[in-house]
């Protein structure tokens, strides 16, 4: 009777189980990857709400404000991050919000629930 361990399993085989499960988990891992990054609101070319502009974690804070506001952004403030700049709506809804240099994403605000947006200090109190 044999348990099912892999140290009975003939050395001819082992490396193709041990190929197979690599092979599983990095497939596993690719899907839930890329249903996460398809599943964020990308919002429409036009004005939308405020957005999130993500740039690569090695970018400062400094380079990542004058990036987008050379791409002609209007500015709100800093992310949950460095690399992320939270944006205003455009002024004129006729002009498309193109992404700057160097971003990774553009993403609209609404329905991340403040994910990307730095928590704020001062809550409103009634």
């Amino acid at each position: 009777m044999t348990s099912g361990f892999l140290n009975e399993i003939p050395a001819d085989q082992r490396r193709g189980v041990m190929l197979r499960d690599a092979l599983i988990i990095a497939i596993a891992l690719v899907t839930v990857s890329l249903a996460a990054a398809f599943s964020l609101p990308r919002g429409s070319d036009e004005a939308a709400p405020s957005r999130a502009i993500v740039f690569s974690p090695w970018t400062t804070e400094r380079d990542a404000l004058s990036m987008t506001l050379a791409a002609g952004h209007r500015v709100l403030r800093s992310g949950i991050a460095r690399f992320i700049v939270i944006t205003a709506p455009s002024a004129d809804p006729g002009i498309a919000q193109v992404k700057p240099a160097g971003a990774l994403l553009m993403l609209a605000l609404s329905g991340l629930a403040g994910c990307l947006d730095a928590r704020s200090t001062a809550d409103a109190s009634s």
